[in-house]
């Protein structure tokens, strides 16, 4: 079922660890109301933006550039699963963690860095473009090296409540990134 233009109630419940530990990761009534909210006023925003700007990257025309929710609403057993928090805003489908993949006119395609989105997405909200309640780049690393980057970006229920948040997270402590 779609949550809004671009994105489905499948892609932003799915989740390889809930498939494998057989966990059911449905959302109820209300929680797909949040999903609805979230996508429709902060993730097509979000792809429209990302659009309007990538019109070429490294010399290469880009015909579209998608966003793929790699985790989304999470139940409060896969949250757990996960080793997060009680209050995330996952378990309330308020927020998901996200990669923007360039998909070129010759058919090849590249996830736009991680650092990169995160800016973009700070550009934006600083210039009324867009709003987010959190925006976090984070980072887990393993003996000093990079083993995985995320950007996780959620929207409050009310937008007027939006914090405009934006911290960088190393694996041990998140750190505010100022406007």
């Amino acid at each position: 079922m779609k949550l809004s233009e671009h994105f489905t109630e499948e892609e932003f419940e799915y989740s390889d660890t809930a498939k494998a530990r057989g966990i059911n990761n449905k959302m109820n009534g209300a929680q797909f109301k949040e999903a609805k909210h979230t996508c429709t006023y902060l993730l097509e925003p979000l792809r429209k933006l990302l659009n309007e700007k990538y019109k070429t990257y490294s010399g290469k025309a880009v015909k579209c550039v998608s966003l793929k929710i790699t985790s989304g609403f999470r139940c409060l057993l896969l949250n757990r699963a996960v080793g997060s928090k009680d209050n995330s805003q996952h378990v309330r489908a308020q927020a998901c963690d996200l990669e923007a993949i360039l998909l070129f006119t010759d058919g090849s395609k590249k996830v736009l860095p991680y650092t990169e989105l995160y800016q973009n997405i700070k550009t934006w909200v600083k210039a009324g473009k867009m709003t987010v309640d959190q925006c976090i780049q984070e980072t887990v690393s393993k003996r000093g090296e990079i083993i995985q980057t995320w950007v996780h970006c959620s929207l409050a229920n009310q937008l007027k409540d939006c914090r405009k948040q934006f911290l960088k997270f190393n694996g041990k402590s998140y750190i505010t990134d100022p406007n």
